[in-house]
Order: C-alpha cells, then sequence, then structure tokens
C-alpha cells in the first residue's frame, strides 16, 4: 500500500466514526439514553484517532511533502484550516460531555456537536479522497515519496501510542457500532 492509499485506507474508518457520531445525535435528539461513556469513546476517538493519528500523518509527513508540488498549495492550506475546524468541534464537544457528566444537563449540546463533527467528517473527507484521487492520477509521488511517507507514517503511530493503541482505536469502532442504540 502507498502513503496515499494508506489516508484513503484512514477515510473508510473515519467516516464509520462520523456515522456514530451522527446516530448517537440523532438518538439524543429523540431522547434516547445512550451510555455516556459509549459518548466519551466517540469523543476520545475524534481526538486520538481523527486529529493525532489520521490528521497528524496528514499534517506532519503528507502536506509537507505535496505543498511544493503541482500547486496543491491552497488546497493544504484549505485542508489544514478544515482541520481546526474539526479540532473546535471536538474540544466544544468534550466541554459539553464534561458538563454533562458533572450533573449539568447537556444533551442537546452534545448532540448538537456530534453532529456538527459527523457533517464536518463527511463533507471533509470526501474533498480530500478527491484530492488524493488527483494526486495519484496525475502519479505526483515517486516511490521512495511513497516509502519515505510511509516510514513518517510510524512515527505517527508512536505518537498516537502505537500500532497496538491505534488497533485498539479500531476495534473500539467495530464496537460502538455493536452497541445496542446503533441497531436500533
Amino acid at each position: 500500500m502507498n502513503a496515499t492509499k494508506n489516508l484513503k485506507q484512514d477515510h473508510i474508518l473515519v467516516n464509520r466514526l462520523g456515522k456514530i457520531a451522527k446516530r448517537c445525535s440523532d438518538l439524543l435528539y429523540s431522547n434516547v439514553v445512550i451510555p455516556i461513556e459509549d459518548i466519551k469513546i466517540i469523543s476520545m476517538l475524534i481526538q486520538e484517532f481523527v486529529d493525532k493519528f489520521h490528521h497528524g500523518k496528514e499534517e506532519k509527513a503528507y502536506f509537507p511533502r505535496m505543498i511544493d508540488k503541482n500547486n496543491y498549495s491552497e488546497d493544504i492550506r484549505k485542508f489544514l484550516i478544515e482541520h481546526e475546524l474539526g479540532r473546535r468541534i471536538a474540544k466544544m464537544l468534550v466541554q459539553s460531555l464534561l458538563a454533562w457528566d458533572s450533573g449539568i444537563d447537556s444533551r442537546e449540546p452534545v448532540a448538537r456537536f456530534l453532529n456538527a463533527y459527523s457533517v464536518f467528517i463527511s463533507i471533509h473527507t470526501g474533498k480530500e479522497n478527491l484530492f488524493f484521487d488527483l494526486i495519484e492520477e496525475r502519479g505526483s509521488l515517486s516511490e521512495d515519496e511513497h516509502s519515505l511517507l510511509m516510514k513518517h507514517y510510524k512515527v505517527c503511530h508512536s505518537d498516537a501510542g502505537g500500532k497496538a493503541r491505534v488497533e485498539q482505536m479500531t476495534k473500539l469502532i467495530g464496537y460502538l457500532e455493536e452497541r445496542d442504540w446503533m441497531r436500533e
């Protein structure tokens, strides 16, 4: 697998998480009881898997390699702005979860930020996938560059807690998909 395909594979998992966030949001708005621990897992996955691990690979390795190629700098600038938007939504979700956990009824803001994140991630990954398709069509990266990027991705694994932690986060996405509230 090359570096671009690796990021597109991540997007499959990220979009699964986005669907979980959307379902959770919809159910919260319908006054269905969702265990707060499950919502905390969603929040953790957004922060650790999506932002720290996946966006880390893009920001620390892939985008810096691509920024001076084929006039990609403007696209990359927009993606970085969108990453910051995702971080802000995630931060507001965490703040609302902390309030809820301390006894303040924050069901609506939690639902709102989960929905906002699901919309953000769907649109964002769609645009990035089109960008990645363009890079592949143009052959913008050599095999050596792909190899170098894949080595950088190993550092991103370490930054996210190591390969075992990334695998655990992937399993948590599957765990959430199997929860009763997801299958209602």
